[in-house]
């Protein structure tokens, strides 16, 4: 498609440079957010996704990054991604964000967000399929992908480097996890992973609401996370939820006040 320019490796050193904490909160939509105190908010850098903007703003909290990769939020929640886009230091979106776009907003994504490509849009695929995974992998040591052998399995990954690409599974939470790897932070903390019951969002959805389908689609979600936990040996991650359907085996538990204690890590070259 003519004008699309994704992120680039200069564009992500940039973002490195221009990072003001070693920390960054992945803040998301599950109830539990509202439980993270607005002083860890505003303390670090945050990465915003969807709707979650808003808490944000509304408590003196501006955004490091804004993640978009629903477009149904772009058409029901039109002006709210005008005004979180404006008001976080940097935007994302995904190239479906902006294939769906109005010129007129194609035309601002271009001007004023970074774009990051998705490997795939359905986890399941033929031999062709398997063979440009294969052919990728090899090209791109940042991308770690498990490839499934029979048609009817779906392939999981995670890409090291946003420039590269990103791989998707049904949840921003896992855009956003390796956008934050991506840039190097030292830890990684989401906060409002829950994805429990019906998947609720913490914010009010009384305009334009927007069914959430993570319930539906968790049995696809969850292989991904224990991939991640599995062959990103380095990543140094936590979850703030206490009511979360990630094990936390897999993303373990830390509360807020123990974020002031020294950072363990391994450092991520």
């Amino acid at each position: 498609m003519k004008h699309i320019k994704y992120i680039t490796h200069a564009d992500v050193q940039s973002l490195i440079k221009r990072k003001t904490s070693d920390d960054v909160i992945i803040f998301l939509s599950g109830p539990t957010s509202k439980k993270t105190p607005v002083s860890v908010l505003q303390s670090r850098d945050v990465i915003a996704v969807n709707g979650s903007a808003r808490y944000l703003l509304d408590n003196n909290v501006k955004p490091y990054i804004y993640l978009l990769t629903d477009v149904r939020f772009l058409h029901q929640r039109h002006d709210d991604f005008y005004e979180f886009s404006q008001n976080s230091q940097h935007t994302i979106v995904n190239i479906d964000v902006y294939e769906s776009a109005s010129e007129e907003d194609r035309q601002y994504i271009r001007e004023h967000c970074l774009m990051i490509r998705s490997f795939y849009r359905r986890e399941k695929g033929g031999l062709i399929k398997k063979i440009k995974f294969n052919i990728l992998k090899r090209l791109h040591k940042d991308l770690l992908i498990s490839i499934p052998l029979s048609k009817k399995g779906r392939l999981v990954g995670f890409c090291k480097d946003i420039s590269v690409g990103y791989c998707s599974c049904h949840t921003i939470a896992y855009a956003a996890i390796q956008i934050a790897y991506s840039l190097r932070y030292k830890r990684i903390i989401c906060s409002g992973l829950d994805l429990t019951g019906n998947c609720q969002r913490f914010y009010d959805e009384s305009n334009n609401p927007m069914p959430s389908e993570l319930s539906r689609d968790l049995y696809k979600i969850l292989p991904f996370f224990q991939f991640m936990r599995d062959r990103v040996k380095d990543i140094n991650i936590y979850n703030f939820s206490d009511d979360t359907a990630i094990h936390y085996s897999i993303i373990p538990f830390i509360e807020p006040s123990e974020l002031d204690g020294e950072i363990v890590y391994d450092k991520i070259s």
